[in-house]
């Protein structure tokens, strides 16, 4: 046969189907009942509803390439439906308990069941391996150093997806349930191999799988912790007359680990003059400054000074009293 099925890049699929993503390799499907009422095979409109990643077993075959599907049954003579109707939308050839698909594409995608009569058997959903490489858009980010991070992404709405990590070095971590908020897929992950006071020899590996109604989609990224680490803003910014000058005084976010000494963040302060000029200043190792001109108001953001990840999110802003702003414009 050309093409056959498609392993997941993880390893092999039991029994030549995609076991990886944690269905079943037996002949259960939630969604397709056993029997009709009236004797004849359940009748589906439209198309199929992509499966469950954790109910239904699925076949991936490449595009144009045939793909034989099995009917997990003692039974010698079954008949077949593609998606519930007995005349599917693909060129097939049964023999016994096999069902080959010739020239997979994606009309000829969804759930193929085998039957005994009115008995359902077997189902196996069929689906087409995705060569869509670009506009995922992966993006991942860690507030800190205690291995912990998280990775969003885009995809067709209609997509299930799920996501594991490795290091290059191990193997792969149990796969995470991916949810969608705001038009991405979101997971979060904890890597309890990491070690915040060690160098990182070697990156991370993740890895994307994704479900439609019709298509199965692989994807991975690799990088390294500390080049995806983003601060939470600082907190507990005081402003305080002292003399003719301000200060400024503030604490690290409360992810940021300890000790202060081996982990240092550098401080970016903004403040407003009266005529609306924003001023940056910057502080390393410090957590406290005096200020001589005069402000309307004062924000702070941070980041790790020795690798080159973003900025954190500003704090909100700090306004500054009006009279402390009086008295300094009386000096």
């Amino acid at each position: 046969m050309a093409g056959g099925t498609v392993q997941p890049s993880a390893g092999p699929g039991a029994q030549g189907h995609f076991a990886e993503l944690g269905a079943p390799v037996g002949p259960t499907l939630s969604q397709a009942p056993s029997s009709s009422r009236d004797g004849t095979h359940p009748q589906r409109s439209g198309s199929p509803a992509p499966p469950s990643l954790g109910s239904t077993r699925v076949q991936v075959g490449k595009l144009n390439g045939d793909v034989v599907v099995k009917c997990n049954t003692s039974e010698q003579r079954v008949t077949w439906t593609q998606n519930g109707q007995p005349e599917p939308m693909a060129e097939l050839v049964a023999e016994g308990q096999t069902l080959t698909i010739i020239g997979l594409d994606l009309p000829a995608a969804g759930n193929y069941s085998c039957w005994a009569g009115t008995v359902l058997l077997d189902t196996t959903y069929v689906v087409v391996s995705s060569t869509r490489k670009e506009g995922m858009n992966i993006f991942c980010q860690a507030e800190s150093y205690d291995g912990s991070f998280h990775c969003s992404w885009t995809g067709p709405l209609s997509t299930i997806f799920r996501a594991r990590f490795a290091r290059s070095n191990s193997s792969w971590g149990e796969w995470v349930q991916a949810s969608r908020r705001h038009g991405r897929f979101r997971a979060s992950f904890v890597d309890p191999s990491f070690c915040p006071f060690a160098e990182e020899l070697h990156p991370l590996r993740l890895q994307l799988e994704g479900l439609t109604d019709n298509s199965y989609l692989n994807f991975s990224k690799e990088f390294f912790i500390r080049d995806i680490v983003r601060p939470d803003p600082p907190r507990d910014l005081t402003v305080q007359q002292q003399g003719e000058q301000l200060h400024l005084a503030w604490a690290p976010p409360a992810s940021w680990p300890l000790p202060k000494s081996y982990f240092a963040l550098l401080y970016r302060l903004q403040y407003e003059l009266p005529n609306g000029t924003q001023v940056d200043k910057y502080v390393e190792g410090a957590e406290e400054m005096q200020l001589q001109e005069r402000a309307r108001r004062v924000r702070i953001s941070c980041r790790d000074p020795y690798t080159s990840p973003a900025w954190s999110p500003w704090s909100a802003w700090q306004d500054v009293d009006a009279a402390q702003q009086s008295r300094l414009r009386a000096h």
